[in-house]
């Protein structure tokens, strides 16, 4: 999330998921519940290309 507004009086619940996955695009989905009042939220994302190989998930 790149920007949540929310309201000060209720509790902060939010669930953000990629759905639909494909090659050419996906889903952003943002749900709440419970009593989770949301004014506006902005999602980003950033596309990666594929790994040459499984050993490039170095992460040190």
């Amino acid at each position: 999330m790149s920007l949540i507004d929310l309201d000060k009086d209720t509790n902060v619940r939010a669930d953000v998921q990629a759905e639909n996955i494909s090659t050419t695009g996906f889903d952003l989905i943002f749900r709440t519940w419970g009593d989770t009042r949301v004014a506006r939220v902005r999602l980003s994302w950033i596309a990666m290309g594929g790994l040459r190989g499984e050993e490039e998930w170095d992460v040190s």
